[in-house]
């Protein structure tokens, strides 16, 4: 029977089998080094803060205004002295705003300013005309 399961790849269930195929197996895991990997959990690598200096400072700010191709005067600028101020106040680093997020924020404060203008001039504004019926009508010889 052994033979016959051995050379038909058939796993054979007899009592006695199972024995010695648990026994060879024990005898190679004593010899194998057991692993920890199961038990082993990366540990998510924290932040490099750099400490600040000036000279860290200076750095970093010609290598924005040359990577973002920002004007020097850009620099001295009170809107930019008035973002760096508060962010040296944060207390645990800053989080900067998507594009996405920075678009719908222009948008919307945009919005607002035209709703202040409008209640400002107490007036309604007509749409604008459409130019591109504009150039149809003039641009192909209307009248």
């Amino acid at each position: 029977y052994n033979t016959w399961a051995y050379t038909h790849n058939f796993e054979s269930k007899l009592p006695k089998v199972l024995k010695a195929k648990r026994a060879q197996e024990d005898a190679v895991a004593r010899f194998e080094q057991g692993t920890l990997d199961e038990h082993l959990k990366e540990i998510p690598k924290k932040e490099h803060v750099v400490p600040f200096t000036n000279t860290v400072f200076h750095d970093a700010a010609i290598e924005w205004l040359i990577i973002t191709d920002q004007p020097i005067q850009a620099l001295t600028h009170p809107s930019f002295k008035k973002m760096i101020d508060i962010g040296a106040r944060a207390t645990k680093g800053v989080i900067l705003p998507t594009c996405n997020g920075t678009c719908d924020e222009i948008m919307s404060k945009f919005r607002m300013q035209l709703t202040n203008l409008k209640e400002r001039l107490n007036m309604s504004f007509p749409p604008p005309p459409s130019l591109y019926i504009s150039f149809i009508y003039y641009g192909r010889g209307g009248q």
